[in-house]
């Protein structure tokens, strides 16, 4: 499936999705903000989206990210299979980032995947490519705030 949140382990992994086509970023595409740094991003909102993630994919755009919001904060549950590149995963609470898991190897062993995790729970999760926290100077306690697109909308 791919980069996916799971509250249990039960889902199964499956080698046949399609690679995603890589999008373009529109100039009033949605965005966040973190520590100065403007993130396009593609948001996450239906169920398969979020079972989709990432996976399939041959790369992300070095400048955006995969930005997926919850109903309510939690300790959800990312794994990496068909992931085809390394990423960093921000953990998000409401306008605050909570955590963060750099470096997420794409590498993956079905008889024993490994699950990321935030250190508190979170309600937004924001994925972009390994290295982009440490490169933009991003770390726990950076305000963060999600703009609907250009025209101003937050």
């Amino acid at each position: 499936m791919g980069v996916w949140w799971t509250q249990d382990a039960k889902h199964q992994v499956s080698d046949t999705a399609p690679a995603a086509a890589v999008e373009t970023v529109k100039p009033d595409s949605p965005y966040v903000e973190i520590n100065g740094v403007e993130i396009p991003v593609e948001v996450v909102k239906t169920q398969a989206e979020v079972e989709k993630g990432l996976s399939g994919r041959a790369s992300l755009d070095s400048k955006s990210g995969m930005l997926f919001i919850f109903s309510k904060p939690d300790y959800y549950r990312f794994w990496m299979p068909d992931m085809n590149f390394p990423i960093d995963i921000i953990w998000i609470r409401e306008d605050r980032i909570v955590g963060i898991s750099p470096d997420v190897s794409n590498e993956f062993d079905p008889a024993n995947p490994k699950f990321y995790t935030p250190p508190r729970p979170a309600d937004r999760v924001l994925e972009v490519n390994a290295g982009f926290a440490q490169k933009k100077n991003i770390r726990v306690g950076n305000p963060f705030t999600f703009v609907q697109g250009r025209s101003g909308e937050r």
